[in-house]
C-alpha cells in the first residue's frame, strides 16, 4: 500500500522511533563497512531524517544533485540505487512506496528503523565529530550553518574508518575506541593519521606478543597511555 507523502514535518507520523542522528550513524557503522563514497550518504541520509523524526521522502536524482552539491564529489544514480537498497537490505531503513493527496504516484519515502540505544555514560568524544551536512525545511534546502563541521571532518572520519579496518584483525572495537580517545586527547598532533596508526600499531605489537596474548593490568587512563606510547 502507498504511503502519503507530504512535508517533511508531515512525515513523522510514519515514524518508529525517536529519532537522533548520531544513534542512527553508529548503527549503521556496527553492521558494514562503508566506502568513503557511501559514508558520506549516510551523513546526507541522517540530516534528511531530522525533520520527520526518522522519516523523509527524496526522489533519486535530488540526492544525487544534494550529494554533489555539498561534498564536490560526483555520484551516479545508479550508485545512489545500490545505496538504498544495502540500507534496506541490512534493516536500517525502509523504501516505501508514495503518492501525493491526488493520488499521482511522488518520491519513495524512507523510514529509518533502526537506530543505537543511548549510553549516555559511554559517550566517547569522537562522538562529537559526528557531521551534519543538511538540513531541510519545507523539503527544501538549507544553507550550511557557520558552526557545523566542515569537510575536514569526513576526511577525519575516513581515516579514523580505514584504520579500524587495518587493525581490527589485532585490536577489537572497544579498545580501538580506547586508542581513538587518547590519541583524540593528545595536543600538538600535527598528522592525526600518523599518530592514530603509529599508536594502534604501538598497541597491536603488544598484543602480540607472547603468542598474541598480553596480560594488562590497567589503573584507569593513565597506565593505559603507558602501554599505549610503550612506556
Amino acid at each position: 500500500m502507498m504511503l502519503l507523502n507530504g512535508k517533511a514535518n508531515e512525515l513523522s507520523k510514519y515514524s518508529k522511533l525517536k529519532y537522533d542522528a548520531n544513534n542512527f550513524i553508529q548503527k549503521v557503522k556496527e553492521v558494514w563497512e562503508y566506502s568513503d563514497l557511501q559514508i558520506r550518504c549516510v551523513y546526507l541520509i541522517s540530516d534528511l531524517a531530522k525533520k520527520g523524526n526518522g522519516v523523509f521522502s527524496i526522489a533519486y536524482s535530488t540526492f544525487v544533485a544534494m550529494f554533489e552539491q555539498r561534498f564536490n564529489m560526483k555520484i551516479s544514480l545508479s550508485s545512489v540505487r545500490r545505496f538504498f537498497g544495502l540500507m534496506e537490505k541490512l534493516g536500517l531503513l525502509s523504501i516505501n512506496e508514495a503518492k501525493r493527496k491526488n493520488n499521482s504516484q511522488s518520491a519513495n519515502i524512507y523510514i529509518i528503523e533502526q537506530q543505537s540505544e543511548e549510553h549516555p555514560q559511554e559517550h566517547l568524544p569522537e562522538q562529537d565529530n559526528i557531521i551534519s551536512f543538511q538540513e531541510i525545511k519545507d523539503d527544501k534546502q538549507k544553507p550550511l550553518k557557520k558552526d557545523i563541521v566542515n569537510n575536514d571532518d569526513v576526511q577525519q572520519e575516513k581515516i579514523i574508518n580505514d584504520s579500524y579496518k587495518k587493525f581490527k584483525q589485532h585490536i577489537d572495537k572497544d579498545l580501538f575506541k580506547r586508542v581513538l580517545v587518547e590519541v583524540k586527547n593528545k595536543k600538538g598532533v600535527r598528522n592525526f593519521k600518523a599518530y592514530l596508526e603509529g599508536a594502534l600499531s604501538k598497541v597491536a605489537n603488544h598484543l602480540q606478543c607472547n603468542n598474541g596474548t598480553l596480560v594488562i593490568e590497567h589503573q584507569g587512563l593513565n597506565d593505559f597511555y603507558s602501554v599505549l606510547m610503550g612506556e
